[in-house]
């Protein structure tokens, strides 16, 4: 379990800023995470959907990624791997009474979220999905089927706007060029 979340957290780290290329390993590593931290019938159908969901997203909008694999230049990116591990060692620090394992789940929404605050659309796009995932793990370790619906409702958001805004914004940068 603790492997799972050393390498889903090691795994958004060196992710950040690019398109996704690694999502479905992502939501492979998610799914081992929730169903060996969690128990239940809920821990189990959030270990089959999260691959499910990672592969379905990912197979729509895996052709926007042409040209969108280069990290940023400069220090530039590197904040967003500075205010991650800042925000890992906060939570460490005052979330300790929460347990070990809703803490490093909690650390990966949070990972997800500060992976979503940069780089070029798909790559922020990308990032929602792994604070998504990141929620439904928090589902299956709390067992609350009101975290479960609430990542499963913006899984349906994120399949939403997969369709209909990233095309859009594609169109749109082809447009700058």
């Amino acid at each position: 379990m603790m492997t799972g979340f050393a390498c889903a957290l090691v795994l958004v780290l060196l992710t950040l800023g690019r398109d996704g290329r690694w999502l479905p390993l992502y939501g492979l590593l998610c799914a081992a995470i929730a169903g060996t931290s969690g128990m239940g019938v809920l821990a189990a159908f959030c270990a089959l959907l999260l691959p499910v969901f990672n592969l379905l997203l990912w197979g729509i909008v895996r052709h926007f990624a042409v040209g969108q694999g280069a990290s940023f230049a400069g220090g530039r990116g590197l904040m967003p791997v500075v205010m991650t591990l800042l925000l890992q060692f906060v939570l460490a620090f005052f979330g300790s009474g929460l347990g070990l394992v809703p803490t490093f789940g909690i650390g990966l929404v949070l990972a997800g979220l500060c992976s979503a605050a940069c780089g070029v659309a798909l790559a922020q796009f990308c990032g929602l999905i792994m604070a998504v995932d990141g929620l439904m793990v928090m589902a299956a370790i709390l067992p609350s089927w009101g975290l479960f619906v609430t990542a499963a409702a913006l899984w349906a958001v994120m399949v939403f706007l997969a369709l209909v805004l990233l095309p859009r914004l594609a169109w749109l940068h082809v447009g700058d060029e």
